[in-house]
């Protein structure tokens, strides 16, 4: 589809997008997503803080073509959500001028402002809400979290159900949507992986140690405290864990604490592409034990899995994951969480494997990736699901 009108087809609304540090899952995500649109010839524009642990970022760092519009407005406080005054006059800029707004997130500062201009003003939005409408983390809200609650409660969900489309990353967000948001199309594409820049790493060398590595935030959802420990009592000599990541709070601090007093743990902060895949290429296989711990709050999708499998790298997940069927494509070991030990027995299951099975669980993986998670593949999907919406089937 072309610029009609001198317009631009798409707005994609965002609170923190890649290259920005510290911020996960949905600005890597975005990140990915507007850069294959880019490369496809797509139209359309971005608008999202400057937020980053770090330098702010800015319009060039994205590395999109002039052709496309960029504005980053200036967050210096409330960085999580996304703050700025500027944001108001940004968003309403972008949303004013797309035929379909694509708002990247949940209950931020910007993703609302993006949600309440298109129910004010008649503009036509697809959500992608990663995660923010799972059925374990709207329990958590409700029980936890009573500003959220009313947020979600009085704001969120009676504009989400003025949406043209839901884009879920995983069929884990779809139970219970029929009821929240009855009549709300939804679609499932998962989270691409751009193959060019994660490249297959050649198998460490073997040095008798499984050598496994984490990365993502210190919070409860991600499960890295209980896996530490769980790994810390049956490590062998020469086994190692690198953990990747920042710290969220209490939690943060302890995970931070414990790992610096446990033999053979590496904490190596937060690093961009090039950092993590140098600490891959260090490693046997990567570690998402998300959903074991704190009442069964857990990742939607998993980046990392995807970006380790692409990098030929095997994977030891928790059950209850997007990843469930890693067993089945022979890429990566699954384990059970409602007990220590049955983590460490996944645990075990890897350790026992000899280096040529983990480079051929590698290879499995990025034949996965290939066929699935290709982000020039999943970014057409959203795109294809965008036209229809603005063709108003």
């Amino acid at each position: 589809m072309s610029r009609t009108g001198g317009g631009i087809d798409l707005a994609v609304i965002t609170t923190h997008i890649a290259p920005s540090k510290g911020f996960g899952g949905i600005a890597e995500a975005t990140g990915a997503l507007v850069n294959a649109l880019a490369e496809n010839g797509r139209s359309f524009r971005v608008c999202a803080s400057d937020a980053s642990h770090g330098a702010p970022i800015r319009a060039a760092d994205l590395g999109l073509p002039e052709t496309v519009p960029v504005e980053l407005y200036r967050s210096r406080f409330g960085r999580k959500w996304g703050f700025g005054l500027g944001a108001l006059p940004a968003v309403f800029r972008a949303c004013h001028g797309a035929r379909l707004v694509v708002v990247s997130g949940l209950g931020t500062w910007p993703t609302l402002i993006a949600k309440l201009v298109c129910v004010t003003f008649g503009r036509p939005m697809l959500v992608m809400p990663h995660a923010g409408l799972m059925a374990t983390h709207l329990a958590v809200i409700e029980a936890r979290k009573p500003l959220k609650r009313h947020l979600y409660r009085w704001l969120v969900l009676p504009m989400l159900r003025r949406a043209r489309g839901l884009c879920l990353t995983s069929h884990l967000e779809e139970k219970g949507l029929d009821e929240l948001l009855p009549g709300v199309p939804v679609t499932v594409v998962p989270n691409g992986v751009d193959l060019t820049r994660w490249q297959p790493l050649p198998p460490r060398a073997a040095d008798g140690g499984m050598a496994l590595c984490y990365f993502g935030r210190f919070s409860p959802e991600k499960g890295i405290r209980r896996f530490l420990r769980v790994w810390s009592a049956q490590r062998r000599p020469g086994d190692r864990l690198s953990i990747v990541g920042v710290g969220e709070g209490d939690y943060g601090r302890q995970v931070e604490a414990e790992a610096a007093a446990t033999h053979g743990v590496s904490l190596l902060g937060w690093q961009d592409r090039a950092g993590m895949r140098a600490v891959l290429q260090e490693s046997d296989a990567l570690v998402l034990p998300s959903g074991i711990e704190d009442d069964d709050l857990r990742e939607n999708f998993g980046n990392v899995v995807a970006e380790a499998l692409a990098s030929d790298r095997p994977v030891l997940v928790a059950a209850g994951l997007a990843w469930d069927h890693a067993e089945a494509e022979g890429f990566g070991v699954v384990f059970g969480h409602e007990m220590d030990n049955a983590i460490a027995e996944g645990i075990g299951r890897l350790q026992a494997m000899s280096p040529q099975a983990l480079s051929e669980m590698g290879k499995a993986g990025r034949r996965y990736v290939e066929r699935y998670l290709d982000v020039r593949v999943t970014s057409d999907l959203i795109w294809r699901q965008a036209v229809a919406v603005m063709a108003g089937r």
